[in-house]
């Protein structure tokens, strides 16, 4: 069960497909990882098979990167979504300093890359290889 709040709601299906749209065959809402859930882990196979880690947020743009940053250890790239009206009010040099993407949700469902994330260097190879594994499985067994 799904427990993004109800306006994340909305960016949810967007990124979710802006991510396919990118060639991830697995996308999930709501990762468990340790006292959070990220709010949408997705996996790109291939020879340069990567992890996407996504935070939604509507506003508080602050913790959002907090978060993204900590899910750095558990992905390749690590992004943020914020409609439009939150996205032009970053600190957009904090964002290029940690690493963190960030993607624009509007509010017809189109996503626009505003800053592209830089692969991890916090990553954990115990984490990305849990994670990769458990949302291929998923995916391969039709629960995406």
């Amino acid at each position: 069960m799904t427990t993004i709040r109800v306006l994340e709601q909305q960016l949810l299906a967007p990124v979710m497909q802006y991510l396919r749209d990118l060639g991830c065959e697995a996308v999930v809402a709501e990762l468990p990882f340790f006292d959070r859930g990220i709010d949408i882990y997705a996996v790109k196979r291939g020879p340069r098979a990567s992890a996407y880690a996504v935070e939604l947020k509507i506003r508080d743009w602050q913790k959002a990167l907090r978060q993204a940053a900590i899910y750095q250890l558990c992905c390749d790239y690590s992004y943020v979504a914020l409609p439009p009206n939150a996205a032009c009010r970053v600190d957009i040099e904090l964002f290029k300093q940690c690493g963190i993407g960030l993607l624009s949700v509007e509010r017809d469902e189109s996503v626009t890359v505003i800053l592209k994330a830089k692969k991890s260097i916090e990553q954990r190879a115990y984490y990305i290889r849990k994670f990769k594994r458990l949302v291929l499985k998923d995916a391969s067994n039709g629960t995406k």
